[in-house]
């Protein structure tokens, strides 16, 4: 995955973030670091078969994936 500037990355809003899961499922596949994900940014964006996302990690520690 490349670094690429995430300036454009829209701000975190409360309606955006997802409700608790309510249990924790199993991950399947390799863990992968946020740390490796974000590359020292705040968001990047993931290509997934065309589509983009924003992988964005807010001030409180959390992870939000928005398309």
């Amino acid at each position: 995955m490349q670094a690429q500037d995430h300036a454009h990355c829209p701000p975190t809003r409360a309606a955006e973030a997802a409700p608790h899961a309510r249990e924790a499922r199993q991950a399947v596949g390799e863990v992968i670091p946020s740390e490796r994900l974000l590359l020292g940014q705040a968001c990047v964006t993931i290509d997934h078969d065309g589509t983009h996302y924003v992988l964005r990690a807010t001030r409180a520690g959390k992870l939000i994936l928005t398309k």
